[in-house]
């Protein structure tokens, strides 16, 4: 049976230099979207608890409400707006002016600002216009925050994108205290900032996603990071078989054996979220052999009879054959394969 095998201590490892960047395990909150990136939600968010962290962020309220009894805060940041108040301790991203008139009074919200992605967030601005209908409206600021689009290349975008974040600050801090709301935390670092960062945080916290993972897409000239991947994965054996000289292998037969071999066929396939090879090229499994003709919906051949063999333990590898990124090649891997802890 196919299996997912997380490494604790290498979760904590990665947990703990991002901490040391940000000052303190308070300064820390673990992005667990999207099936905390492929490694499984509940799982991962057990982890980060026992280590000490107290937030998180997720995508939906679905997400939200498995993970909340975990963790003093929840931050949703992708749902839409509920029909009712949420009354506990999940919060919801609050993505422009629209988004914000949906709320129902008493919601905890944290509003984002745009300061340089176009993506989501209210106009600089806006600002004043969104606090005072948080304030006439009663609904509970949590925070406000940003996301930065270049923290991982190596131009002065970052830079260029960190001081409008710094004005958006100043801006929104003047107009809170105008209006006597509290005063909500402010976060804009995700991993990469955070990681580029030369001394601790001037925010209330970070929101850290790959690199609680073992990854970092930042430029190799700007710096390198003792990051360590947590996920690996493993297939089982299926079948076996001598395949003779000449003999092809899976659809289309792209594969030909050049003398006669032992080959095994493995649980899992593209239905798994693993990427469909098609057969051409190298593409290798993590000792280094070779995925033998293509990837079909639910297997793929390996030479040898190995009741089970690993896939992968390091997402970098796979993503730089498929030209992706490894958030990609993690995010595909579905729910239903086991996933176990050592």
């Amino acid at each position: 049976m196919s299996k997912i095998i997380i490494s604790k201590e290498n979760y904590h490892h990665n947990l703990g230099l991002l901490v040391k960047k940000a000052g303190s395990k308070d300064k820390i909150m673990v992005v667990i979207k999207d099936n905390a990136y492929g490694h499984g939600l509940e799982i991962m968010a057990k982890l980060a608890k026992d280590y000490g962290i107290k937030k998180a962020a997720v995508k939906t309220l679905q997400e939200a409400l498995l993970v909340e009894n975990l963790f003093d805060e929840v931050l949703i940041l992708a749902n839409h707006p509920p029909a009712e108040v949420v009354d506990s301790n999940i919060s919801f991203a609050v993505h422009s002016l629209e988004f914000l008139q949906k709320f129902p009074k008493n919601s905890k919200i944290h509003l984002n600002i745009d300061t340089g992605m176009h993506r989501n967030g209210i106009l600089m601005s806006q600002v004043q216009e969104a606090l005072e209908y948080i304030e006439q409206n009663s609904l509970i600021l949590k925070g406000v925050f940003t996301h930065f689009r270049s923290a991982d290349d190596m131009n002065g975008e970052l830079f260029w994108q960190q001081e409008n974040w710094k004005k958006a600050k100043q801006e929104a801090k003047q107009k809170i205290e105008e209006l006597n709301l509290n005063m909500p935390a402010f976060h804009s670092c995700n991993s990469a900032a955070l990681l580029r960062s030369k001394d601790e945080i001037k925010d209330d916290f970070a929101r850290c996603g790959i690199a609680t993972y073992g990854y970092t897409h930042i430029d190799k000239n700007i710096d390198t990071f003792d990051l360590k991947p947590v996920l690996s994965l493993y297939a089982s054996r299926l079948s076996s078989r001598v395949l003779k000289s000449q003999e092809k292998v899976g659809y289309g037969g792209v594969y030909e054996a050049k003398k006669d071999m032992i080959i095994s066929t493995y649980d899992i396939g593209y239905g798994d979220g693993f990427f469909r090879y098609d057969g051409l090229g190298d593409l290798k499994i993590a000792n280094g052999q070779k995925i033998l003709g293509r990837v079909s919906m639910d297997s793929l051949c390996i030479k040898g009879d190995k009741q089970s063999i690993c896939l992968f333990n390091d997402a970098s590898e796979l993503s730089l054959y498929f030209k992706t990124i490894t958030y990609e090649i993690l995010t595909k891997l579905m729910p239903w394969i086991t996933r176990e802890v050592v």
